[in-house]
């Protein structure tokens, strides 16, 4: 936003995409918990419903922090691949998906600290939306680290 103060009302916006994001990542790794096949499939299914579970936590707290700004959460997933079974293909697309988040996050963390430059009650809601960030990064980035590992 060169030139422009990033306002409360766009970093909420913004956020509701990335609630929708989640929203998506929870119904992948559902999805995939389901559709997975091969030798290892027992395990990777776990695997998968787990990193569902973070999902919801996720969208959760997206939701908490959204309606602390004063907006209301978007319900609708964003688009996501459901049509995948080979392990190998499923994990590659998790990378894909959690690499993404992660740009995104650190590009909101910079809408963020828009929104704090704005001072007064905007500087606050800016350093929380930053501080909620790191930890979403902090997860997202573990999930792409264990991922690629289990591809090596």
């Amino acid at each position: 936003m060169k030139g422009e103060r990033m306002t409360l009302q766009e970093i909420i916006d913004l956020l509701n995409h990335d609630i929708r994001r989640e929203y998506a990542h929870w119904h992948f790794y559902m999805q995939a918990a389901v559709m997975v096949r091969g030798l290892h499939r027992e395990e990777l299914s776990e695997l998968f419903l787990e990193e569902a579970k973070g999902e919801m936590e996720h969208i959760e707290e997206f939701g908490r922090l959204i309606m602390g700004l004063g907006g209301v959460p978007a319900t609708t997933p964003a688009n996501f691949k459901n049509n995948l079974t080979d392990p190998r293909d499923l994990i590659a697309e998790a990378i894909k998906m959690e690499e993404e988040v992660v740009e995104n996050y650190v590009q909101r963390q910079d809408d963020a600290q828009e929104l704090e430059r704005n001072g007064g009650i905007d500087k606050i809601h800016g350093r929380r939306i930053d501080v909620f960030l790191d930890d979403q990064i902090l997860d997202s980035r573990q999930a792409v680290d264990n991922f690629k590992e289990m591809l090596k």
